[in-house]
Formats: C-alpha cells, sequence, structure tokens
C-alpha cells in the first residue's frame, strides 16, 4: 500500500541519496570541514543500521579478499577502516557540490599534491585528448576539479543520483571550465570520442563492474578472482588513438592528497587489454590500502554468488561458464 504512495526510492534510498536528504545539504553549506565529516558518519551509522544486509555483504567481500592475505585482526581492522572510507567518499561528493564555493577551490588548489604530472603534460602534447583511467579510490571526487583549477582541459563521464546533485556540480564545474557528460544522457562513447578529439583529458573509471562489456577473449584476475575483461577502453583507445594515463588519488590524512598519475603502455602486441592494465594499477593500490576503494558492495555481488557455487559444487572446480567469474582457492 505504502509503496504506490511513495516512491520506491523513498522507502529504500542508496546511500548517496541518503546523505543527500535536503537537511544535510543545507548544513553543507555552513559546516567547516572536519565537522560536516563527524555529522556524516553519524549518518552513515543510521544508514547502515537501517540496511544491515548491504553492511553484511560489505563485510563479508572484504573478509573473503584479504582474509587470504591478512591474519584475523587485521582484516577486523580493514573492515571498519573501509566503512569509514565509504562515508569519507560521500562526504567528499557533498563537499565538492555544496560547500563554500571560493572554499573550496582553494582546498583543491592548497591540499593535494601531485605526482606523475609530467607524464600527463606529454601525453596531453601528442594532442589526441587523454584517456585519464581512475577508479572507486581514494578522493576520485576531487580529481576533475583539481585538474581543472590548474588550467587543464578536463572532460568527466558522470552518474547522478539526484537532479539537484546534478544541477549544482553542472553549475560549479561551468564555473571552471570542466565539461561534464551526463552518463544517462545520450551516447557516451560519442560524446567521449568528441571530448578526446578536442584534445580533452576524459576522466572515467575502469571498475563500474555493472557497466562492463566483457570478452570471451580474456580473463585475467583481479583480487584474486578471474573475471572476463571489459573491451570498453580498449575500443575508446582504438578509436581515438589517445593515450592512456592511470590518476588515483590516495588520501594522506590531515586533509592532505596525492594524486598519482601513470602512463599504461600498450604498444606491444602481446599487451594486455589497455582496461586490465589499468586495474592493475588499481588493484596495487586496493592490496596496498584496501579502505579508500568504496566498491567493495558491487565487487561483493559480482563474485560471491560464484564463491557459493564453487563451494556448493567443489567436485566441478571451474565455474559454469554463464557465471563468468571464478574465485582463486
Amino acid at each position: 500500500m505504502f509503496g504506490k504512495i511513495l516512491p520506491r526510492w523513498k522507502l529504500s534510498p542508496s546511500l548517496s541519496k541518503f546523505c543527500q536528504a535536503r537537511v544535510n545539504i543545507l548544513l553543507f553549506r555552513c559546516l567547516p570541514f572536519r565537522l560536516s565529516r563527524w555529522y556524516l558518519g553519524l549518518i552513515g551509522r543510521l544508514y547502515f543500521l537501517l540496511k544491515w544486509r548491504e553492511k553484511a555483504l560489505i563485510c563479508r567481500t572484504v573478509a573473503l579478499v584479504l582474509g587470504r592475505e591478512l591474519p584475523d585482526r587485521q582484516v577486523k581492522a580493514a573492515v571498519k577502516e573501509t566503512f569509514r572510507g565509504i562515508i569519507d567518499h560521500y562526504h567528499e561528493k557533498l563537499f565538492v557540490a555544496y560547500s563554500n564555493f571560493k572554499r573550496l577551490l582553494r582546498f583543491l588548489d592548497e591540499k593535494i599534491q601531485l605526482r606523475g604530472e609530467e607524464a600527463l603534460r606529454r601525453a596531453l602534447a601528442a594532442g589526441k585528448g587523454v584517456i585519464l583511467v581512475t577508479g572507486h579510490y581514494g578522493a576520485v571526487e576531487f580529481l576533475p576539479g583539481c585538474l581543472a583549477i590548474k588550467g587543464f582541459p578536463v572532460s568527466m563521464i558522470c552518474r547522478f543520483q539526484t537532479s539537484r546533485l546534478r544541477a549544482s556540480l553542472f553549475e560549479r564545474a561551468r564555473r571552471v571550465n570542466l565539461n561534464l557528460i551526463d552518463a544517462d544522457g545520450g551516447n557516451i562513447f560519442l560524446a567521449a570520442l568528441r571530448a578526446l578529439k578536442a584534445g580533452q583529458i576524459l576522466i572515467t573509471e575502469c571498475d563500474e563492474f555493472d557497466e562492463w562489456r566483457p570478452t570471451e577473449r580474456h580473463y585475467f584476475s583481479f583480487l584474486k578472482a578471474h573475471l572476463q575483461a571489459d573491451r570498453t577502453l580498449d575500443l575508446l583507445h582504438k578509436r581515438s588513438g589517445a593515450p592512456v594515463i592511470t590518476a588515483f588519488l590516495e588520501r594522506n590524512g590531515q586533509k592532505r592528497y596525492t594524486l598519482h598519475l601513470e602512463a599504461v603502455s600498450n604498444g606491444r602486441p602481446e599487451a594486455a587489454p589497455v582496461g586490465v592494465q589499468c586495474l592493475a594499477v588499481l588493484e596495487e593500490a586496493i592490496w596496498a590500502n584496501p579502505a579508500q576503494w568504496y566498491q567493495w558492495k558491487k565487487f561483493g555481488q559480482m563474485i560471491l554468488p560464484a564463491f557459493e557455487a564453487e563451494h556448493a559444487c567443489p567436485a566441478h572446480g571451474y565455474l559454469a561458464p554463464e557465471a563468468a567469474v571464478s574465485l582463486s582457492v
């Protein structure tokens, strides 16, 4: 009955929509950084208290992956830090979208150190644009603004959970000459090619598992799971001829961040697909600091059914082909 009266998202909102309640947006416009982070931590605890199944999925996924490498005590600490990292991400998202704009620009200019900037400038000088590949890691919400205020021509593919967030980010992006491409606004691939042809740095994420276009021609290992490679980045790279750079913005604590930029080479016939190479860089970052990755939920949704099927039928060994995923044991 109530489901017919209230929209479904209001009855069961995502964490992003939960954090973007109108009262939270109003508070973000006036609260200082640390106080707004503390407040969102309370919001996050309430959310995961209500969404205990989602919390259990994240805990189980982290424990499954890290439990093969770390003792139980360190795994429990990593799980706890992972939830802090998830809240950090949504805090950074709201900070970018709704905090005082001048304060935001000053923050992005002063708090982020670039490592590998020369590689990005060399790639940009080739004149074909740059495919800048990141992931759901660290302070990724700061990445496009950080580069835009330093004068880099930047485009980024985004998906917006609310129309309010979309309107705010488009307005702020316009003021720093940042081009946002709405993932729900038409043919993303053609929009991406146009941005690269215009000499832009196109920011995209390599770990959007539910958006992948898998290919049976290449399997690879990622966080102990065997996956079919996504061919999207390779198609974009081949069609545009643009060089590929990975970019992961690491949190260093005390409101300090480091943007790690690294060139990806794909010139040899025997080289792995571009997407696989980018995921290898992301994987190294995750092993070094798993709490900074906040894609554990979607990763768990992908690998846990396969893991359970494998252990339910151990005599069969590898998973059924339609699962397309298997965990190394």
